[in-house]
């Protein structure tokens, strides 16, 4: 609760609409969680994503498989 009355006070309430409300309270939360993974170490590199990716559909385009 605390979350959406910090950000809600950054929102320019008298020019958005409710969707655009709602999508900043979403936006925030997002970067919220972003810097949470960051703080406890939970990311991996791009190395590491192609890695990954690549194992996980290395047999996506292979009709054999």
């Amino acid at each position: 609760m605390d979350f959406i009355k910090q950000n809600l006070n950054k929102i320019n309430v008298q020019k958005n609409t409710l969707y655009d409300i709602i999508y900043d309270l979403f936006f925030f939360a997002a970067l919220q969680e972003s810097e949470d993974d960051i703080k406890s170490n939970r990311v991996c590199t791009l190395e590491e994503l192609k890695t990954e990716m690549e194992a996980k559909y290395a047999n996506y385009n292979n009709p054999n498989s």
